[in-house]
């Protein structure tokens, strides 16, 4: 038994269909046979796809790559083309012959930080939009995680790295990996070269502290943060060039350890000064996940924000905006950050040379967690 049809967007070609086999007539003298089941007798090819176009090869490689060269009329055949032999670009074998991949790595610390999930959605939907998937790769804060993913990613053929850096020390172990490979780096853990896009990590911090001191806030901490993380360092800058100003004293409880978990180590930190009565006015978290640890330790005891103290956090994750937490917080524009990451990767990866550096400003988002303190309850 056999079907034919004319396809009228392949330039009008025959497509027959016979059983047990299905013979494609694709121009004069040429046929692909493939046997119905299972089995495949012969893997569609660039070749095929451009014979059922009546165009070159190298013309369907620019209409896959997505060359602007290519008129619309000849792109919607070789794409329709594609579409009626099922044919998918071989990713791999492109990479190992020296072609773009259109797949890009992104590795952070850890995608359960809301933070960087939303981070990861925002660059991830900006490269889909421009035909570029995405491999993510969780370092769980490990600076040999981090060199390791790095190193398979290079393996896997990707044509640029969005990284967001354990550390200064680790950006150094995996730049010196990456080579020529286009990179843009998340967050402040980068080299004084590289391409980067981050928010205004010190001005975040001040305004925050600011806020605060505005409020009537005296004694005001901060807490979180791991020591060696550019990120810690320039927030502190900016808490302490507040309490500078006006004449207070800093105190921060920062971790000092490179190991173990920074929200279990704030939480019980929390809980200590609760449990000896030792409240401050304030606190500055460095993150959101922070600031919901302090929150938490505080419900063991009774106490509660803005009533016993005022807070804010870092990030304007979404689930601290949400009541009953109502969280202020410090944002990064993360989706902003994203998207920005992305164009400047594929501007990169596209021929662009020389260092791309992108700072975002900060801007304090206020809700419900701070309040403002009369002369008289000093």
């Amino acid at each position: 038994m056999t079907i034919d049809f004319t396809c009228d967007t392949l330039n009008k070609k025959t497509v027959a269909f016979k059983f047990p086999y299905v013979l494609l007539y694709l121009k004069a003298g040429h046929y692909i046979t493939w046997k119905t089941g299972t089995r495949i007798m012969k893997k569609v090819t660039v070749r095929d796809v451009a014979a059922l176009a009546g165009v070159s090869s190298s013309t369907v490689s620019r209409v896959l790559n997505n060359r602007p060269t290519i008129s619309t009329k000849t792109q919607k055949i070789v794409r329709d083309a594609c579409k009626a032999l099922n044919y998918v670009p071989d990713i791999a074998a492109k990479g190992l012959a020296g072609h773009e991949t259109h797949t890009i790595g992104i590795i952070v610390p850890d995608i359960s930080n809301p933070y960087f999930s939303a981070l990861c959605t925002a660059a991830e939907k900006y490269a889909a939009e421009r035909n570029y998937r995405v491999i993510l790769t969780n370092t769980l804060h490990n600076p040999a995680y981090e060199l390791d993913a790095a190193d398979q990613m290079l393996s896997q053929r990707v044509d640029g790295m969005l990284i967001s850096a354990c550390s200064p020390n680790s950006q150094i172990l995996n730049s010196a990996l990456l080579g020529k490979t286009p990179c843009v780096y998340l967050g402040s853990n980068h080299g004084p070269n590289c391409s980067y896009v981050e928010i205004d990590n010190s001005r975040g911090a001040y305004e925050a502290t600011q806020y605060l001191y505005l409020l009537g806030h005296r004694r005001i901490v901060f807490m979180g943060g791991r020591l060696g993380s550019r990120t810690l360092e320039q927030r502190l800058a900016g808490y302490r060039r507040s309490m500078t100003l006006n004449s207070l004293s800093p105190q921060e409880i920062i971790l000092q350890e490179t190991g173990g978990s920074l929200k279990q180590w704030c939480g019980e930190q929390a809980f200590k000064l609760f449990q000896a009565g030792d409240i401050p006015d304030a606190f500055i978290a460095y993150s959101d996940i922070i600031a919901t640890r302090i929150l938490d330790a505080a419900e063991s005891f009774d106490l509660h924000s803005p009533e016993d103290f005022s807070i804010v956090g870092f990030d304007n994750i979404m689930f601290g905006s949400l009541p009953p937490i109502g969280l202020t917080s410090v944002s990064q524009q993360k989706f902003t950050a994203g998207r920005l990451a992305v164009k400047r990767l594929l501007e990169k990866i596209n021929g662009r040379c020389g260092q791309t550096a992108d700072i975002l400003e900060p801007e304090l988002i206020i809700r419900s967690t701070c309040r403002k303190i009369e002369q008289k309850e000093r």
